[in-house]
Parts: C-alpha cells; structure tokens; sequence
C-alpha cells in the first residue's frame, strides 16, 4: 500500500563523511574549551574561536540531539562570558568555566561512533 510510510519521513542514509566531520567538530570544540579553562600561553582567547567553530563545525551531524544541545549552548556561554569579563571579571570567569564544562559533558556523552552510524 503506498501510504504505509509518513509523507516526510527521515532518511536513515546519511553522507559518508558526516560522522567523521561531528567527530573532528567534536574534539576541536574540546580542545578549545581545555584552553578556556586553563589559558595555556594565554590561548583562551583563541580556545574560545576553536570551541565555538567546532561547535558549528559538528552541527550537521548533531542538531536536534540532546547532547548536541549541551555543547552549543556551551560554545554560546563561553563566547558571551568574554563580553561578561570586560565589566565583571569573576562572572565571566565562571560562565567561562561552565560553558567548558558543558561542552565536555556533551561531547562525552553524545561522541558519534561507529556503531550509531550503522543502527
């Protein structure tokens, strides 16, 4: 019968190179929320760059997922705590800090692997 499937069902086949993009987006947007946390030779400016770019960088292959949601909303935090730190110091910091925080949590509880590409 030809209405046995939803109208606007989702594809279950995706792009070959989508999880390994989510992967790197992941870990780039780990690596910058380290450098935001401990301002290794003073790069937390450019962890900061790395957190939110990775962020975006991981977005295809992670949007609407629960954890997806943790580590952009962390990338937001960490980018917002800068403007904070200019007029509140230790606010920033610790939006700072949480926002890492965040992004690590997220990526450590939704790492795409193989196995969730292929169920």
């Amino acid at each position: 019968m030809e209405g046995s499937r939803p109208p606007f069902a989702a594809s279950t086949a995706r792009e070959p190179g989508a999880l390994r993009v989510t992967q790197v987006g992941l870990l780039i947007s780990c690596l910058g929320a380290v450098l935001v946390i401990f301002n290794f030779f003073g790069l937390a400016t450019v962890g900061m760059i790395l957190a939110a770019g990775g962020a975006a960088l991981a977005a295809p292959g992670g949007a609407g997922k629960r954890w997806y949601v943790a580590v952009a909303v962390g990338a937001i935090v960490i980018v917002l705590s800068r403007l904070i730190a200019d007029s509140a110091e230790t606010l920033g910091g610790w939006l700072a800090v949480i926002g890492s925080l965040s992004i690590l949590i997220g990526t450590a509880l939704g790492f795409p692997s193989q196995a969730d590409e292929e169920s």
